[in-house]
């Protein structure tokens, strides 16, 4: 938690904090406990602070490791080569792939403004994907990394500086290998190997892409319908690699190895059979890790396991919250940013919640367990399911809605009772018997079985997503809440006695709070070519059902729980002409200003104007706020709060953000090339560098 609280102070800084700073502090506060290291009290008290430091450094240090070229504008078509590094597939026959090891077409670029060395490029849909080492040639259109869509949205710049990716992009020709790949991609070339096999032996294309996603992490083949009852039904958990998929390979290894070795009488008596199977089952979850791709989640469940086989080797008992601290320290200290994905949290909030919930009710659970008949085992085993089902749904209820604005309510106990058994005990032994028989052509019959259960799992789905009250959805809400309900959480866990239960007090205070966030009342974008505004039932209406497809999807689903429409519905609060849109709530005027020739009358009469065109100041000087083109490719996207007293509450990106290495500023909107025009005042007087809205830039 002390390592955490590093972590996340250093991110929450609006400032990128010297390199030193961080050595600097964990120096002095180590000396400042040197002479006192003989007391125990002392050193327990003064630990965190040095644990808090060390987390402020390792995230500073991690950062500075993985510093690299992020491009600022968008590029004209340029003709590159570079080294496929990862290849990721889309929905409609479309593949992803990362590019590293690069060499640009020099001609088409500024020299002072380095490119980067990796990039993610989309392909040509139709456009046959290379293999992982190939190197290839292809033109495409390269495009900054994406800022978050509203104040408090993911941070996809974030994740993807941290991945080493400084652009994206689109191919506008298609990929020509030029070299073969070289021998550094097997688990790449194994998985493709996996992929193929599997789907010519599953003739259900859904079942297929979902077994698939179980034996190497990729889910993008799944239908739109299936996905969508999936997560509905609260399953998803078994398609996203997490602890499940790496346990249940562990198991099967160590189960099936284990059985093997005791068959033999000279090997089992002679030999620690138990302590061999452990070692291999290690290697088999660092392998099937490695295959995966190494997820935090993947990261994070094969180091929990290779501290369970450990303590197996070493005759010690695993399972206690020692486990998941020491986990939980290795992934902060070496990938620090994972701290703010829903992967760590999703992933640590379960496993601390069900070892504190067993370990608390462990005496209960083996109590004449030995003495009792099949049938009460099997009874036993439906409860312990249920309970775990239930502790980790609770645990992590709170986290999934923050990320994902939805949480499984009761009927996803009822898919979680079915699909859990039968993808444990069925699909997942399955698949991988099969991955081992296809070398020899024997992998029909253990796909069908695979086959079958993934049937049986998507008919749950399907089921329970129909059923009503089976999730619950809300709009977005503030990162304070969250927490302080995951200390609430924490204390639950990490206490032994009644004092644990005063944990629900902050996690009561976050379910009040939550539907009690203020939602703002206007919302505009970066790029300024969609606005929306908020009427007094709450529905949001957008300007347009076209522009920033993206963007305008993102605030429906983070904005509109009350429901959404366009300005060119007849009930809409906005009244718009060829030349702005008007917006009147909580008795402020605003005006979306789109041609020049309604500045002057509209910079008279209202109180806020907002527009994508480039505006002098001097022009409106009446209005109490002013966010024109300029504002809001600086800003990044605004929230605005209308207060009752008159005032207006203003977040942006870039405030809260503030300028760190993974937030480069758009330095201009024009591509890069030899010869930039400098950028344009306008006005609306007819004189001057434009005349008028014609000639102003940025509205093709």
């Amino acid at each position: 938690m002390a390592l955490a609280l590093g972590v996340g102070g250093y991110f929450s800084l609006r400032f990128e904090p010297p390199l030193w700073s961080g050595f600097l502090a964990l120096v002095l506060l180590t000396a400042l406990i040197a002479p006192f290291y003989k007391n125990k009290l002392a050193v327990l008290l003064w630990l965190p602070f040095c644990l808090i430091a060390l987390g402020f450094t390792a995230a500073s240090l991690r950062t500075w490791t993985v510093s690299a070229p992020v491009l600022e504008r968008k590029t004209y078509p340029l003709l590159l080569q570079g080294r496929v590094a990862a290849v990721d597939a889309l929905p409609e026959q479309t593949y992803r792939i990362v590019l590293d090891r690069l060499r640009y077409d020099t001609e088409k670029l500024l020299p002072q403004n380095p490119m980067p060395e990796r990039l993610r490029i989309k392909l040509k849909k139709g456009n046959a994907p290379p293999a992982a080492g190939d190197v290839v040639r292809l033109k495409a259109m390269l495009l900054p990394l994406s800022p978050p869509v509203l104040p408090g949205a993911y941070d996809f710049q974030r994740h993807a500086f941290f991945d080493g990716i400084g652009a994206t992009g689109f191919a506008i020709s298609d990929a020509d290998i030029i070299f073969p790949g070289d021998r550094g991609f097997f688990f790449e070339s194994l998985r493709r190997y996996l992929r193929t096999h599997i789907r010519a032996g599953i003739e259900n294309s859904d079942a297929a892409a979902i077994t698939i996603a179980l034996l190497d992490g990729e889910d993008q083949d799944i239908s739109k319908e299936t996905y969508s009852a999936i997560r509905t039904a609260g399953i998803a958990h078994l398609i996203a690699i997490s602890g499940l998929q790496v346990t249940l390979v562990t198991g099967f290894f160590f189960f099936l190895v284990r059985a093997l070795l005791a068959s033999v009488p000279y090997i089992a008596l002679r030999w620690p059979v138990k302590k061999i199977t452990a070692f291999i089952a290690m290697c088999g979850a660092i392998f099937y890790m490695l295959l995966i791709g190494s997820s935090i989640s993947a990261e994070r469940s094969v180091i929990m396991v290779c501290v369970v086989m450990t303590a197996i080797m070493l005759d010690r008992d695993p399972f206690t919250l020692r486990l998941a601290a020491f986990a939980a320290a290795a992934v902060l200290l070496f990938q620090p940013e994972s701290l703010f994905g829903a992967s760590f949290q999703l992933s640590f909030a379960a496993v601390v919640a069900l070892i504190a919930f067993y370990e608390s009710t462990r005496d209960w659970w083996s109590l004449g367990h030995e003495d009792r008949g099949w049938f009460a085992k099997a009874g036993l085993y439906i409860l312990g399911s249920l309970a775990t089902t239930l502790v980790a749904t609770l645990a992590t209820a709170a986290l999934g809605l923050y990320h994902f604005l939805r949480t499984p309510l009761f009927p996803g106990l009822v898919a979680n009772l079915i699909a859990v058994p039968l993808s444990s005990f069925v699909t997942m032994p399955a698949a991988i018997t099969a991955s081992f028989l296809m070398p020899l052509g024997l992998e029909k019959i253990p796909l069908k079985v695979a086959e079958w259960s993934v049937v049986v799992i998507i008919r749950t789905a399907e089921t329970v997503s129909q059923w009503p009250y089976v999730v619950y959805h809300a709009d977005a809400w503030q990162m304070w809440i969250l927490v302080m309900m995951c200390f609430g959480g924490l204390w639950i866990c990490l206490w032994r006695d009644k004092m644990r239960w005063l944990g629900v007090l902050p996690v009561l205070a976050g379910i009040i709070l939550i539907p009690l966030t203020p939602r703002a009342d206007i919302l505009a974008s970066e790029g300024g070519k969609i606005f929306a505004v908020r009427d007094d039932k709450g529905v949001l209406w957008i300007s347009s059902d076209r522009a920033e497809k993206f963007v305008r999807e993102s605030w429906i689903e983070r904005e509109a729980e009350a429901g959404h429409g366009f300005w060119t519905e007849e009930d809409s609060p906005v009244s718009c002409d060829d030349e702005a849109c008007l917006y009147r709530h909580k008795n402020r005027l605003v005006s979306f200003v789109k041609k020049y020739t309604a500045l002057e009358q509209d910079c008279a009469a209202a109180d806020i104007i907002i527009s994508d065109l480039y505006i002098q100041r001097k022009i409106c000087g009446k209005p109490g706020l002013l966010l024109d083109r300029r504002e809001l490719k600086d800003k990044g996207a605004h929230a605005l709060y209308l207060n009752d007293d008159g005032n207006t509450t203003l977040r942006t990106v870039y405030d809260e953000r503030g300028k760190r290495p993974w937030t480069a500023q758009k330095k201009s909107s024009a591509p890069y090339r030899r010869h930039s025009p400098p950028e344009t005042e306008f006005n609306t007087s007819g004189t001057g560098s434009a005349a008028g809205p014609e000639s102003a830039p940025g509205q093709e």
